[in-house]
């Protein structure tokens, strides 16, 4: 018995591919190579990821951290989740994080945002300003639980306890931590700090880079309270550095820099004041935690995201459709107006003498086509460059031009002279 397979629509067909796809592959990650890449002005970007077989569109939402500019031949590495676009029968990969592959490529990323910021004189002597020479009030971003915010404080406490100390815990590390330490310097900024320790302990390129990225560098940049950056050990250069108005080696070295002037006292005082900034932390990040917990698990906000950044990419493509069609109408208009143009000249009365005609004139006045010349002496003849007067002999019609009694037309040029017309 023969079984009749069912018709689908097309959004039906498409739908449920896209539910076998989504649900299929809801986090993979992809190794390729970088082409096509665009950075459109809403702040998405969208290129594609391909290698010696394949190839497959991605998309990478404006607001998710970036630790560096991709650009074409990049090689990367890309975290997201396959979604298919169910107007245009397409998949593509939805990223939630890029970064470079292999150690190469983050030296390349080093090198040319270091070389665009000392274009921009970013790392210019003159812009760098001098330290406090009396520092009391102070400001630190950098991890609540490495080493270095531990040697900074001990630090200060014994040279410096009578200091102000402003701790504005950061992530120094991870795709988050850009945006955590630029968010952590703007912060700072609204203090009485009178500087500001941005750092942390040392490590390997790949754990120093959230401080080789533009966010921290633009915040370090556009900070009111002078910067000592303080990243790694003596040896780690990083773009922070670059940009700041003091590097210190190491974060212990900054402490030392900010505690020139120090006291022997209130070591009470700083010790409870650790104390309670590691239990608001620590509750701090107990509540984060909760609320995050709670809403990756709510079904009801799962497909809001998606759904919001179909419309976005909807809106990019309308956006260049539109521009596309501004452009086209202008052109056409311009050709309009040049054939308008052209049309407009050809009808001058003047024209037909850039031709090689010439005008015939009778005190002033023109001859028309269809008058005789019998009768007449003397004409005035205008030419396109030239005037010329001119008698009359014989005149020919058309009648008497082939008979043989005819007498030949002669004109005797009195005078001429040049003239432009138009």
């Amino acid at each position: 018995m023969e079984v009749e397979l069912p018709t689908l629509s097309v959004s039906q067909l498409t739908q449920q591919l896209q539910l076998l796809l989504e649900e299929s592959f809801p986090y993979v990650r992809v190794r390729g190579e970088i082409s096509n890449y665009k950075l459109h002005t809403s702040g998405h970007r969208y290129f594609t990821l391909k290698d010696e077989g394949a190839q497959i569109a991605c998309v990478f939402w404006r607001g998710r951290p970036l630790n560096f500019e991709p650009h074409d031949g990049m090689r990367v590495i890309a975290e997201g989740s396959v979604t298919v676009r169910p107007q245009r029968g397409q998949y593509q990969l939805d990223c939630w994080s890029l970064r470079p592959d292999g150690i190469g490529s983050l030296y390349e990323a080093f090198e040319r945002l270091k070389q665009e910021l000392h274009a921009r004189g970013w790392f210019a002597p003159e812009r760098k300003r001098p330290l406090p020479r009396f520092i009391l009030r102070i400001g630190i971003a950098t991890s609540p639980t490495g080493a270095a915010i531990h040697d900074m404080l001990t630090t200060l406490r014994r040279r410096m306890p009578a200091a102000t100390v402003y701790f504005r815990p950061t992530l120094v590390q991870g795709e988050h931590a850009p945006a955590d330490i630029a968010q952590a310097i703007a912060e700072l900024n609204q203090t009485d700090a009178q500087v500001l320790i941005v750092g942390r302990g040392g490590g390997s390129l790949e754990d120093l880079w959230a401080f080789n990225t533009i966010e921290v560098a633009e915040a370090i940049y556009n900070s009111r309270i002078p910067v000592i950056s303080a990243v790694g050990h003596e040896v780690d250069y990083t773009i922070a550095d670059f940009v700041a108005d003091v590097r210190a080696p190491t974060p212990t070295a900054a402490a030392e820099l900010v505690s020139q002037f120090g006291q022997q006292a209130l070591f009470d005082w700083l010790g409870s004041l650790e104390q309670r900034l590691w239990q608001d932390v620590k509750r701090s990040f107990e509540f984060a935690h909760t609320r995050v917990e709670w809403f990756a698990h709510h079904s009801a906000l799962r497909r809001l995201p998606e759904r919001i950044r179909t419309l976005m990419q909807d809106i990019d493509e309308l956006s260049d459709r539109l521009q596309h069609a501004v452009d086209r109408a202008i052109s056409q208009f311009h050709q309009r107006l040049i054939a308008l143009e052209a049309h407009c000249q050809s009808l001058h009365p003047l024209a037909p003498l850039r031709r090689g005609f010439a005008l015939l004139r009778l005190r002033g006045q023109s001859i028309p086509a269809e008058a005789s010349l019998r009768g007449i002496r003397q004409v005035e003849i205008i030419r396109l460059r030239e005037r010329a007067l001119a008698r009359l002999i014989t005149v020919l019609s058309e009648d008497s031009e082939h008979s043989p009694t005819a007498a030949h037309g002669k004109a005797e040029h009195k005078q001429h002279s040049t003239l432009p017309l138009f």
